[in-house]
């Protein structure tokens, strides 16, 4: 009984931990985004936080703010430098918020309410671009909790110059790759035309030419 009391316990937890894996996020690209609260969920394994969204603009002292030191030693601050704005279609983000020990550890008091203001940044499900798993946030009193404690499986990728940004959920080799499609396209087009016309002329000739020559032999005649 004791060992199938364990693998009950054990058995719904692990689906979760591994639906809210970092693997399971595009940590290539993080990005902002800041609103309010509309919805809660508090509690294990990850607390899930409904926010609307009403700024994406990264503000431009984001990346030279303070964070928390433990999260820098892991490359926070080589996440602030490379965020962008969330371009995602969706007017809300589920957040995935770290375990409740872990956030109590890292010196976040109480629960996330609605209402609150938020600031966060984070990372894309690689299915869906209304769920984010945070790297960080940014509590209404201005106090920033961490949200990870351990290496990104991918690091992230620098933010395009001139505030240009991929889209939401598209990591710089699919934008890209979707650039040179883009550019490409008009000279496929443009090929594809020039058969036609070239094939149409041939055609054009030959008629006009046996037309003529039809003509001619029956004169003959």
């Amino acid at each position: 009984m004791t060992v199938a009391a364990l693998v009950l316990a054990f058995a719904p937890a692990s689906p979760a931990a591994a639906h809210h894996g970092w693997e399971h996020y595009d940590t290539t690209a993080p990005y902002y985004a800041s609103g309010t609260v509309t919805g809660v969920r508090w509690g294990n394994p990850h607390p899930e936080v409904t926010l609307r969204i009403e700024e994406t603009h990264v503000p431009d002292s984001w990346a030279d703010r303070d964070i928390p030191s433990d999260l820098e030693d892991i490359g926070g601050r080589q996440v602030m430098e490379a965020t962008r704005s969330y371009s995602g279609s969706s007017d809300e983000l589920t957040l995935i918020f770290a375990p409740i020990e872990r956030l109590s550890a890292w010196g976040m008091e109480g629960e996330v309410e609605q209402g609150d203001k938020l600031e966060v940044v984070g990372y894309l499900d690689r299915d869906h671009d209304d769920e984010l798993r945070p790297e960080m946030i940014v509590l209404e009193n201005g106090q920033a909790v961490r949200q990870r404690s351990v290496s990104l499986p991918v690091a992230p990728e620098p933010a395009s110059e001139g505030g240009e940004t991929s889209s939401a959920g598209e990591s710089g080799a699919d934008s890209q790759a979707r650039g040179e499609r883009s550019r490409a396209a008009p000279e496929s087009d443009s090929s594809d035309v020039s058969v036609w016309l070239v094939t149409g002329g041939a055609v054009l000739v030959l008629f006009v030419g046996g037309g003529h020559y039809v003509v001619r032999r029956a004169n003959k005649v």
